[in-house]
């Protein structure tokens, strides 16, 4: 990877940044902070951190799961919820699962099956046109039983393929029934994209795309990733960039349909196509890593925050993400993510020979637990340390 080269983080830009974020749990929208360095361990001290076996689960999210009870197994079908909304009249359900469409195969992209909304400078969008796809699971994808992860997405307020980007007491329940609903986690991700103030079509934008965090979910915690925390996202005003936050249903972030989701947002805004960056929190946060091991030519860096370390260690992807500059964050006290695997990660992306920036602290405190990305997402210096990077042109 190459540095943009510039006169200053604010100065203008010939291109647009794409960012696409991974989120996790909850939080509060307050201003950011500086962050505070540490040292990166060297790999001798820290290859004991390394567990190259599965840990057991660890359930990952501070929100009560709405059905403590055992879920049925993913293969058994389940009638349709009719009861979710009493207060609302629901349509029949649809027959068969909530996708049907089957995804191209390998990593070949699939593409989007209905037209975007209309574009326009500043407006937040809501985009459904991979929810039809049926993928299937990676190898390496645990199934939500394995983890007790209820079918939260059928809860009243929970539904994430609304045809509108509003939550809280904004939100739009959709107007489908699946039978199969049950089988949901298996279709492409619904998502939201955030067009820059001042858009124009006929400049190039970087994009940057968001992982969330978290198995189970609920409308508040949506709520929380899709306005208070999108809204601490530090935006140059020399360097607009698209966001991009995709939802995720199963345990771990999927990279074919992640891939899929930024060819749609290609096929549909004018990219720079040098200038793609890949964030996420906790779940989001090894998302991250799992995602660009798997799609090393897509982008320009990567900002993994609280990395979670189950179902099974990230360590191991660190050859495959080398080439990519890496602002790693981790906090010491952090009760929900393991911090050793993280220090373990900083320490082998060295080893590689990567250009990382490994910090513990942020925001006002003295420790850092499961919390505070808000801080480091509002931080100018930090994201556009990861702005400033750019794939290098072909020879």
């Amino acid at each position: 990877m190459r540095r943009r080269s510039t006169s200053g983080m604010g100065s203008a830009i010939s291109g647009a940044v794409v960012l696409l974020a991974l989120a996790a749990c909850g939080g509060n929208d307050t201003a950011g902070a500086a962050i505070a360095d540490t040292t990166v361990p060297t790999a001798d001290t820290a290859d004991t951190a390394t567990p190259d076996v599965i840990p057991e689960p660890v359930e990952d999210t501070v929100v009560p799961t709405p059905d403590a009870g055992t879920p049925p197994a993913d293969t058994n079908p389940s009638p349709a919820d009719t009861n979710t909304a009493p207060d609302i009249l629901l349509p029949a359900p649809q027959i068969g699962p909530p996708c049907s469409v089957a995804a191209m195969p390998g990593m070949t992209p699939t593409p989007g099956q209905t037209p975007w909304p209309a574009v326009m400078a500043g407006q937040l969008l809501k985009v459904n046109s991979l929810t039809s796809v049926i993928y299937e699971p990676s190898a390496t994808q645990t199934p939500n039983a394995a983890w007790g992860v209820s079918k939260w997405w059928m809860l009243k307020g929970n539904d994430p393929w609304s045809e509108y980007p509003y939550w809280g007491n904004d939100y739009v329940m959709p107007d489908h029934v699946f039978e199969d609903d049950h089988l949901r986690w298996k279709c492409g991700y619904s998502y939201v994209v955030e067009i820059p103030e001042g858009y124009d079509p006929n400049q190039s934008y970087p994009v940057v795309i968001f992982l969330h965090g978290s198995a189970d979910l609920d409308g508040e915690t949506l709520n929380w990733y899709h306005n208070a925390l999108r809204k601490s996202f530090h935006r140059p005003a020399a360097d607009p960039y698209v966001y991009v936050a995709p939802i995720k249903l199963e345990i771990d972030w999927d990279a074919k349909k992640v891939q899929d989701v930024l060819e749609d947002v290609k096929a549909n805004l004018p990219v720079n196509t040098d200038r793609i960056y890949l964030t996420g929190l906790s779940m989001g946060g090894r998302g991250t890593f799992i995602v660009a091991a798997e799609l090393t030519d897509a982008f320009a860096a990567i900002l993994p925050l609280s990395p979670h370390h189950a179902p099974y260690s990230y360590v191991p992807l660190a050859e495959k993400v080398a080439h990519l500059p890496t602002w790693l964050m981790h906090g010491v006290v952090d009760a929900i993510s393991s911090f050793d695997m993280a220090v373990a990660m900083a320490a082998a992306l060295t080893q590689a020979g990567a250009t990382v920036e490994f910090h513990t602290l942020w925001g006002p405190w003295t420790a850092v637990g499961h919390w505070g990305w808000e801080h480091i997402y509002s931080d100018a210096a930090i994201l556009e340390w990861i702005l400033a990077w750019e794939k290098p042109s072909p020879p």
